[in-house]
């Protein structure tokens, strides 16, 4: 990620080939997305199912200091970071990692047939990923 402002969160992810955006224009609402938003919240089929980074399982967090002194927006990741993004359709796990988690979302048998696009849903402010 080369640039996110502060006060912005995030979304990182996937979701299946050809979903529409909704009305704020994200994606990670849709029932076919799981991921994580830069605060630590984690999205499993559409729906969050931990409300920001401290209720991740300790085994998720590779750096807490890190986090410590981070901004809310961005204590799982931020500018400069790189975010690794892991689709396993194997063993239907979705894994991303940065400098300060590593978490694995495991994906519903409903989704484990489908095609997989990478989703980066932010605000209209000025955010750059480069995605290689």
């Amino acid at each position: 990620m080369v640039q996110k402002p502060p006060i912005q969160a995030l979304f990182i992810g996937i979701a299946a080939a050809g979903i529409e955006p909704d009305e704020y224009g994200t994606t990670s609402g849709d029932s076919s997305s799981y991921g994580m938003w830069s605060i630590g919240e984690v999205i499993v089929a559409g729906e969050g199912i931990f409300d920001g980074y401290h209720m991740l399982p300790a085994s998720s967090i590779i750096q807490a200091d890190l986090i410590k002194q981070r901004e809310a927006c961005d204590t799982v990741f931020s500018a400069g970071d790189e975010v690794v993004v892991v689709l396993d359709c194997t063993a239907h796990t979705l894994r991303l990692q940065s400098p300060t988690v590593q978490h694995v979302i495991h994906i519903q048998q409903q989704h484990h047939q489908q095609q997989w696009v990478l989703i980066v849903n932010f605000s209209g402010y000025d955010n750059q990923v480069i995605i290689g």
